[in-house]
């Protein structure tokens, strides 16, 4: 596990590289980063979310429901 002030140090990193990127952008842009960056977080934890439901599903509970190469999968039976 990282250490508390490594944590520290990535998160001021992390609120200087959004300031830059603001100072780059024209007048007025601020509102739009905040309204993207707010989306992305939503994103991000609703996929985690999800990715979070599906590891407590019961084994076989939606057996057959999953799209793609791993739903056409062939029961084999050997001897």
């Amino acid at each position: 596990m990282m250490n508390k002030s490594i944590l520290k140090r990535l998160r001021t990193a992390a609120g200087y590289q959004k300031q830059a990127i603001k100072a780059l952008l024209p007048d007025g842009m601020d509102g739009h980063l905040d309204v993207i960056g707010g989306e992305l977080k939503s994103m991000f934890c609703e996929i985690m979310a999800g990715m979070t439901a599906e590891c407590r599903e019961e084994p076989g509970k939606e057996e057959g429901s999953k799209s793609g190469s791993a739903g056409n999968v062939k029961k084999v039976t050997i001897d």
